[in-house]
């Protein structure tokens, strides 16, 4: 199989998500580091014109957004697994509330707090993808925000009183999609003596960073491009396919998220299932790219 490739940078949240899986199962891969904002011109050949990130690639297979990539690492090495049998609905439901709710009580306090060491201009990219990422709406919502971070601080320390992980004995998808908020929190000393202030979720933390860096090989954005340049989409055929937003294979379709971000991504459908929706399409400087979105929290439109 073609090594497994993660386009990331170190500062990203949902990069640590999948970081964190990453060095659970103890999976070998290559690391791209790309812009923290636009333009990411050794990115969007790949993507078309997605630009969040972590985006991972296999060969001339992409994935974009971390409930996909979660999930595409779990089939490909199911053991040790983040999806619980008999919880994997729960852990998904844990993991859209801190990927969404979670995160968003606790990034903007954080953002205030490192403000004046984040790269220029860097609140306007946000903006551009969201007015409520802009500096104004941000520096008006961190209050409230804090507050309601606060709140499900406590609610995730009373969680882990009585068990190591979210959902018992092991780490699941739950544990990776909580994590990443609140390590973000690390960056402001001042907001992660809250953390430090509740034990259970402190000891918590601490058990899932004993995992490690995991095994990270750096590699160049112009050589990831190679590779896909050099390979054929693999993950193209079979598995579970169903009609969809009133689509079928071989509709041509334009994807976008549907909170912030409008840059669409666009191919012909060759799969859909109720969770996932793949894509073709041609780039002329990788060639012909297969894209993997979730269904969940993407327009589809058919074009």
């Amino acid at each position: 199989m073609a090594e497994i490739i993660l386009h990331h940078y170190p500062l990203s949240l949902f990069a640590e998500k999948i970081r964190r899986i990453l060095a659970y199962k103890k999976i070998a891969w290559r690391s791209v580091e790309q812009p923290m904002m636009a333009p990411k011109p050794e990115l969007t050949p790949l993507t078309g014109g997605y630009r969040r990130i972590p985006v991972l690639q296999i060969g001339a297979d992409v994935y974009c957004d971390t409930a996909c990539i979660a999930r595409r690492l779990e089939q490909l090495w199911p053991e040790p697994g983040c999806f619980p049998p008999g919880q994997a609905g729960l852990a998904g439901l844990i993991e859209d509330w801190a990927d969404h709710r979670l995160t968003s009580q606790i990034v903007p306090p954080v953002v205030v707090d490192l403000f004046p060491a984040l790269p220029p201009g860097i609140l306007a990219d946000r903006a551009a993808m969201s007015p409520a990422l802009s500096k104004e709406a941000i520096f008006a919502a961190a209050p409230h925000a804090l507050s309601q971070a606060l709140l499900s601080l406590d609610r995730l320390d009373g969680q882990l009183r009585e068990r190591p992980f979210l959902l018992g004995d092991a780490f699941s998808i739950a544990d990776a999609a909580c994590f990443h908020p609140v390590w973000f929190m690390k960056q402001s000393a001042r907001l992660f003596a809250a953390v430090e202030a509740r034990p259970a979720l402190a000891a918590w933390l601490a058990r899932i960073e004993a995992f490690g860096p995991g095994d990270a090989r750096p590699m160049s954005a112009a050589e990831a491009l190679a590779i896909a340049r050099a390979s054929e989409p693999a993950d193209v055929a079979g598995g579970e396919t169903a009609a969809g937003e009133g689509l079928r294979p071989g509709a041509s379709v334009a994807i976008a998220a549907d909170d912030h971000g409008p840059e669409e991504s666009r191919g012909v459908v060759v799969r859909i299932s109720a969770a996932e929706i793949t894509i073709r399409r041609h780039d002329p400087e990788v060639g012909e790219i297969a894209l993997h979105f979730p269904r969940a929290g993407y327009r589809i439109k058919e074009r």
